[in-house]
């Protein structure tokens, strides 16, 4: 197609565990044809390091007050994500027109006006010689919307490629659920609550462990039915009007005293739980559910979702696309939108007030 481009989306998720890069060829608009994913695993010492940074930010405020060690962390995140491009290009030699360039994010507060991505655009395009859109979120939030989640898009393109003529309602478990409603050009979108983070944290913080591989530490432990319902009664989980979360608004505190097991199962079903009922909640008719993000790979949190909502429930992998890379493709086809100025968010995904092009573009060689 002569009005396509070659763009390469690089993302960087809250678990913190390396960046996955995607190649994909599009118009901006219904065409898509992806042509190549690959994954850069980062050492434990650099994600001890950012993690330990970002769990001590609470506001713009105390990036300022080190900024230093932002500097360095954001020089190494940047360093990160041009090795995986130089990489993936150099595979096979694609000429790249476009890169989008999501960041780490490092905090997310857009009702007081902000939603930062580390990572250094400028130093990027040097060292890669590429055009790079970066600060997708930026304009949304500028225009009054929650700046996330800024996938569904994406996802929009993807049920018109596989021909999901249902009622179809992509649900992506990162760190955070989020959802994305599609039928009939009808396009909704938000944040439901946890995905992976209760479980991860809690696993990290008592063992050293990264996940539950399979949900198999899940499915070993007891569901303590009795905070499930202490704490699922929080206002924090029920909030119909909350758009978009920040990961530092999940506790796994309420679950301290249960055995190892046992607190891992019942986080996973409360994860479970709180997705299902959010889901309840904001869509009415019925659905065909597709799981995407790392979420889907644990089999004990599929299976209490399959139990809780009476929907046919498939992995975007049943339809031969990795499920790992949505994201990833997702930026390299927002990067395509941003430079032709077309929306990337819209009233019913982000609560902005009409729809907004975002990301900005550094040209550095």
């Amino acid at each position: 197609m002569d009005n396509s481009f070659i763009a390469l989306g690089l993302m960087s998720g809250t678990s913190l565990d390396g960046v996955d890069a995607s190649i994909i060829k599009s118009d901006g608009e219904n065409y898509l044809e992806i042509l190549d994913n690959k994954y850069l695993l980062y050492n434990n010492n650099f994600r001890k390091r950012l993690s330990l940074f970002i769990k001590s930010i609470e506001d713009i405020r105390d990036i300022e007050k080190n900024i230093n060690e932002y500097k360095s962390l954001e020089r190494e995140i940047t360093l990160q994500h041009s090795k995986i491009s130089q990489i993936i290009i150099n595979k096979h030699k694609y000429k790249i027109e476009l890169v989008g360039f999501h960041g780490q994010t490092i905090i997310h507060k857009p009702k007081d006006g902000y939603s930062i991505q580390m990572g250094d655009a400028n130093l990027l395009s040097q060292i890669i010689k590429q055009k790079v859109i970066y600060n997708f979120r930026a304009n949304d939030i500028k225009n009054g919307g929650d700046g996330a989640p800024l996938v569904p898009l994406y996802h929009k393109l993807l049920a018109k490629k596989l021909q999901m003529n249902n009622p179809t309602l992509f649900l992506n478990i990162g760190g955070i659920s989020n959802f994305t409603y599609y039928f009939q050009d009808e396009l909704i979108a938000k944040d439901i609550g946890p995905g992976n983070i209760l479980i991860d944290e809690y696993l990290k913080k008592t063992r050293g462990i990264d996940y539950d591989q399979h949900g198999n530490i899940a499915m070993s432990g007891n569901i303590n039915q009795n905070i499930i319902n202490q704490f699922y009664e929080h206002e924090f989980y029920n909030v119909k009007n909350k758009h978009s979360y920040d990961i530092k608004e999940f506790d796994f505190g309420f679950v301290k005293g249960l055995d190892f097991d046992d607190a891992v199962a019942t986080l996973t079903y409360f994860t479970a739980l709180v997705i299902s009922e959010n889901i309840k909640i904001n869509i009415k008719n019925k659905v065909d559910i597709v799981l995407c993000g790392g979420g889907r790979k644990n089999l004990t949190l599929v299976k209490h979702l399959k139990t809780l909502l009476n929907f046919k429930i498939k992995l975007i992998d049943d339809f031969k696309i990795d499920g790992d890379f949505i994201e990833s493709q997702a930026f390299a086809y927002l990067s395509i939108r941003s430079y032709l100025k077309k929306p990337i968010s819209y009233p019913k995904t982000t609560n902005v007030p009409a729809p907004v092009t975002g990301g900005e573009m550094r040209v550095n060689f």
